[in-house]
């Protein structure tokens, strides 16, 4: 440095694009391109296994319906048997 110009401190700032600059921001445009495509992708496929899911717990839960009252169609059988058992034994006596 001449001692005619004063020392320059601090953060210096080129204003010039290289193919580095257009190299790197090309690849942050494609990263970005490609993390949103697949961040896409894969909202779709949790919503499809949502429905999927919500559809399963529906048969699920009509059939636990259907069989509980199998159970209790059966239960009801099952008391009136026991009751007429229990009145012919009661006729006997």
């Amino acid at each position: 440095m001449s001692p005619t110009q004063p020392e320059r401190r601090g953060v210096r700032f080129d204003a010039t694009i290289n193919l580095g600059h257009v190299l790197t921001f090309c690849g942050f445009m494609a990263t970005g391109f490609m993390g949103w495509s697949v961040m896409d992708k894969r909202v779709v496929v949790l919503e499809e296994r949502s429905l999927y899911q919500a559809r399963r717990d529906e048969q699920q839960e009509q059939s636990a319906k259907d069989l509980k009252g199998e159970i209790r169609d059966a239960l009801k059988d099952l008391h009136n048997s026991v009751e007429k058992l229990s009145d012919k034994l009661d006729k006997r006596k």
